[in-house]
């Protein structure tokens, strides 16, 4: 059964310099969209630091982009700002919404083939429920609105690397050099893990998480799965102890942490 993903919206970019304008701003290639194939991709900012996420494809003559509704006017001014003479046409879609389903759809969804397919359609009669935020934090695949911190989070230690949003041969883009830089000389000194938690609580994003009272990293989004806490969550890997020692000593406030995968 579709479901309705209803905290996502649409833009348009229509105009002969869709392609070329979008390629200079985004981290994955642009001419790998199609009216078959929705890719994702990221946003960032100068430093290379993360701004938005997306997905994209094709509708005739237009660039489909998908994002989050709560960031779809900041990402159109974004645009605007860079559009400058490029002959490009932009316009916020609410007559498509965007559904998931795990069995069939319109697109694969490029992260992941255990995500199922995304749809983009005017069909209204669709459900709204968890099991895709609770498969994807089992996948270890964040979302941006959930889990990054715009601004200040770097793309790679949240794994955009395997989830097919950075292509390393395109051209030139907003933020590329700190990204490329980091991706060939292997300085990531955080990960991302799928943990659990006992007990009845909701921590809000970014809570803190400690190792020996010590801060050891952040938790992300959650979601409750039979009376037990499931989350994503960004750890800093130690330096000087066996990672499974350092594991063992996790904790939430009082609540022991369990490394899932």
């Amino acid at each position: 059964m579709p479901n309705i993903l209803r905290d996502r919206a649409l833009i348009e970019i229509a105009g002969e310099d869709r392609k070329k304008f979008l390629q200079g701003l985004i981290t994955n290639d642009v001419n790998k969209a199609s009216e078959q194939k929705l890719i994702y991709s990221a946003m960032l900012n100068s430093q290379g630091r993360f701004l938005y996420d997306l997905f994209i494809f094709e509708i005739g003559e237009k660039l489909m982009l998908d994002c989050f509704a709560t960031r779809r006017d900041e990402i159109f001014q974004k645009l605007n700002f860079y559009k400058l003479r490029s002959k490009v046409t932009l316009t916020k879609n609410d007559e498509l919404l965007v559904t998931q389903d795990f069995s069939q759809g319109q697109f694969a969804d490029p992260r992941h083939l255990e995500l199922g397919f995304r749809t983009y359609s005017n069909i209204t009669s669709t459900l709204s429920d968890n099991s895709y935020n609770t498969k994807r934090i089992a996948l270890k695949i964040p979302e941006s609105e959930h889990d990054l911190t715009y601004e200040k989070s770097f793309i790679l230690e949240f794994g955009f690397d395997d989830l097919n949003a950075i292509d390393y041969q395109k051209g030139c883009y907003v933020g590329q050099e700190l990204t490329a830089r980091t991706h060939y000389m292997g300085q990531i000194r955080k990960k991302l893990f799928h943990i659990k938690i006992d007990g009845e609580i909701a921590p809000e994003k970014n809570s803190e998480i400690t190792c020996d009272a010590k801060p050891a990293g952040l938790i992300l989004s959650s979601t409750f799965l039979e009376s037990q806490l499931h989350a994503l969550a960004l750890i800093k890997l130690p330096d000087d102890i066996n990672f499974d020692d350092f594991s063992q000593k996790l904790k939430f406030e009082s609540h022991k942490i369990f490394i899932a995968s």
